[in-house]
């Protein structure tokens, strides 16, 4: 799925995979569903579920899939502070 401007909502249906390329500082925000997060450098994932929100941090490729069986629907934000997303980056990797 080519990447989509930023504050649209979007809908993935289950297995549904969105690739955001370059997207550092851009906040996925989950409307609904269940959301898995993967971003290219970082050793861990993250499971966004309704009324949460993520800040990529990533300048690589982050990947953005529905679980648990049913859509889910997300919402991209306009870019976040970088040094907020260049902190959680860093602390998330020393651990």
């Amino acid at each position: 799925m080519k990447t989509p401007p930023q504050n649209a909502v979007l809908e993935l249906r289950p297995a549904q995979i969105l690739r955001l390329r370059r997207a550092a500082g851009t906040t996925i925000s989950c409307e609904d569903g269940t959301l898995w997060v993967t971003q290219e450098g970082r050793l861990r994932d993250d499971f966004l579920s309704a009324g949460q929100s993520l800040c990529i941090a990533s300048a690589g490729t982050t990947l953005v899939e529905a679980v648990g069986g049913a859509p889910a629907r997300l919402k991209l934000h306009a870019r976040c502070a970088p040094e907020r997303a260049a902190a959680a980056f860093q602390a998330r990797t020393a651990s």
